[in-house]
């Protein structure tokens, strides 16, 4: 752990949490040195507030000194995917009851060929899906009054059965929220204490069965995540924080707890886009604007693009059997992380997507683990014998690795080196097979990409994977092993607006467009100045939902915001679908289906000032047997305050970070570059 300055000035430190599966990282940020203290501890499943305290305390001793704090949950989606939340009660239009339950069909499309798929369990019952009478046209216009017999029924029997949350999706209520909000307002008033989620406020949009669904995501995990929040922020106050706490939206931007709380569904992706942000922030250094981000933690493997410098983001994704309408970074997440568990099924070796999360943890942890894992594989290699306890408390224990992957090398009838391998193969080809799902499946080269590795084994993976997929090279960023942590410092305060528009272009008036994009950014400006007290420089960023008449689904555009008129449009809109699809119609009538209006304000300073320096000194490391390909081979181990730019190193060898290690193969090498950046020229010895 790095030393910590006593000498330091009041409001001088930025700081931000990323809760992960296996451990909590933290950074702290000195904002006049540019000096970053990092820490990582064991999270703590049944209290995670605990878990960040104790990893601050590692670091930073008096929160008074804190000007900016962010944190990054996975509470929601945790709560979705383990299906803890409490039981929570629908309303829909009358006649409309079985809409979330019918979607698009009994399966999602990824899974139209899949004969052995489930279905998820539904999040709210059908007997707790109540009509409720009054309607709306499609332009909003009431044509029935809310029937407030129907909904003081709703209110009794949320009382006698212990509803916690309320999910209230009307027909067209994107158009006219008032039978929503009057709904709200009536089971506020009956039942005091619930939690009300609004469609028209979680997800303003058209396409009923995706707004239901978004809704109910939205309520189930609405008491679970105000509560979390609230114990995260208290707790924080009391240790002597005066500065608000935000919390990372799930599109890489920000937000205030008390919007968090407000809209706890943007939550759902909050930890794992803080590593995304923070490559994207880094991409000049990398000396590259494609990316694929590879963070691998000790639950899961995230895999993202970054193209042209900036995150993938889409205005919908699946999740637990549901499309969730809310901008979302593009992650492909795959249960194939350091703690997943390898055990056998039909005769032979499985890997994940179950992991040893904190509680045990691998084997390798000595807290009671049995099964093997990942983490346990790396370490009876030799390529993963970290120099300091892991957060603070894990002592590493190579013979527990061994005997939990022997037990099982015996019922395979093989020897325990060669499961050991087998493991780690077993992993990289399903993380392998997660980056072709978002490039080579959507038409997308990898190869035109570097490698970006961040997460505590990201680097531990990531040559192999280039090699899998026969990309070049692989950047190791400083502070690796909480770069999700890092990139939160980086996010700016973001606000997205969606305006249901559906008409066709040739029905649109030339200045229409640009005057609706303006009316937006006012109301934008409004709610960033009041979530930063108005000191930040907001920017704009204007995008179409558009489509080719007789179409279902849309292609999202941006346009510059001096290129507004209709015949302007048309044109990015055929260039880019050709681009995507290999062709275009430009002589079929085009649809505008929705306007977006995305605004930004930056929150902080960006990356720190370059202090890496050339070696003045020997070259110093250590040496050990790793295994590589079979063979056990005499490999060299840095530690990574050891190294300085210029240094070329040829593989096998390893790099201690202390909070991450990396990787590099025979036949690859490793070149220091400024800020510490690592590039592995994979296979350049070969």
């Amino acid at each position: 752990m790095a030393n910590i300055s006593t000498n330091v000035e009041k409001n001088r430190h930025r700081i931000a949490a990323d809760i992960g599966g296996t451990f909590t990282d933290v950074v702290v940020q000195n904002t006049t040195t540019g000096e970053l203290l990092a820490a990582k501890y064991p999270t703590t499943p049944n209290d995670l507030s605990d878990g960040i305290l104790r990893a601050f305390g590692q670091v930073i001793d008096d929160f008074a000194e804190v000007e900016f704090a962010v944190h990054g949950t996975t509470q929601g989606l945790n709560a979705l995917l383990s299906h803890s939340g409490g039981r929570i009660m629908l309303l829909a239009t009358a006649g409309a009851r079985d809409t979330f339950f019918i979607m698009r069909g009994s399966r999602p499309r990824r899974e139209m060929y899949n004969n052995k798929f489930q279905r998820p369990e539904e999040f709210v019952r059908r007997r707790d899906t109540l009509e409720i009478g009054g309607r709306l046209d499609y332009e909003g216009n009431e044509i029935a009054e809310i029937n407030l017999g129907d909904l003081q029924a709703a209110a009794e029997h949320a009382r006698l059965n212990g509803i916690e949350s309320v999910a209230v999706c009307f027909l067209f209520s994107y158009k006219n929220p008032n039978h929503e909000i009057a709904a709200r307002e009536f089971l506020e008033r009956n039942v005091p204490g619930i939690s009300v989620s609004l469609s028209h406020e979680v997800a303003r949009e058209w396409r009923e069965a995706e707004r239901a669904a978004s809704t109910v995501a939205d309520a189930y995990i609405s008491p679970l995540v105000r509560q979390y929040l609230g114990v995260v922020e208290s707790r924080l106050k009391e240790r002597g924080l005066t500065v608000p706490l935000y919390v990372t939206r799930s599109s890489g931007g920000l937000m205030s707890v008390k919007q968090a709380s407000k809209q706890p569904i943007q939550t759902l992706f909050s930890g794992p886009v803080g590593g995304i942000i923070g490559a994207a922030e880094m991409t000049k250094l990398f000396r590259t604007d494609n990316v694929i981000c590879a963070d691998v933690g000790g639950t899961s493997f995230d895999v993202s693009l970054i193209v042209d410098g900036k995150p993938r983001v889409v205005n919908q994704t699946t999740l637990s059997g549901m499309d969730i309408i809310m901008p979302v970074v593009e992650i492909e997440s795959i249960g194939a992380g350091a703690g997943s568990i390898a055990y056998i099924e039909a005769g032979g070796l499985r890997v994940g997507p179950e992991s040893a999360g904190a509680e045990p943890g691998p084997a390798c942890y000595g807290k009671g683990g049995t099964a093997p894992t990942v983490t346990d594989a790396q370490v009876f290699l030799n390529r993963f014998l970290p120099r300091a306890e892991l957060g603070g408390t894990v002592r590493i224990d190579r013979a527990k690795a061994e005997a939990a992957l022997t037990r099982v090398a015996k019922l395979l009838g093989i020897n325990t080196e060669t499961l050991a391998e087998g493991i780690l193969d077993i992993t990289n080809a399903k993380m392998a097979d997660a980056i072709r799902r978002i490039t080579v499946e959507q038409g997308i080269e990898p190869r035109d990409f570097s490698i970006v590795a961040f997460g505590g084994a990201g680097a531990m993976h990531a040559a192999f994977l280039a090699e899998a997929l026969e990309i070049t090279e692989v950047v190791v960023p400083p502070h690796a092993g909480v770069f999700s942590a890092w990139g939160m410092l980086h996010s700016p305060m973001r606000h997205d607006i969606a305006i249901p528009f559906n008409k066709f272009i040739k029905d649109v008036e030339e200045c229409e467009i640009s005057r609706r994009f303006e009316k937006q950014s006012e109301l934008a400006k409004a709610h960033l100045d009041a979530e930063t007290g108005g000191k930040a420089e907001i920017r704009y960023q204007y995008l179409l939902d558009l489509r080719y008449d007789g179409q279902e689904y849309t292609v999202t555009v941006e346009l510059p915001q001096n290129r507004t008129s209709v015949h302007e449009i048309s044109e990015i809109f055929h260039q880019t679908y050709n681009q995507r699809y290999g062709h275009s119609h430009p002589d079929t009538p085009i649809e505008i289906v929705a306007l977006r209006l995305v605004a930004t304000a930056p929150m902080g300073n960006g990356v720190a000032p370059d202090t890496s320096s050339t070696r003045t000194t020997e070259l110093k490391f250590a040496e050990r047997d790793v295994m590589f390909g079979g063979k056990w081979l005499k490999t060299r181990i840095f530690n990574s305050e050891d190294l300085y730019q210029g240094d070329e190193l040829d593989g096998p060898l390893i790099v201690d970070a202390g909070l991450s290690t990396t990787v590099v193969p025979l036949g690859s090498r490793l070149v220091i570059e400024a800020r510490k950046v690592m590039r592995i020229v994979v296979g350049s010895m070969r």
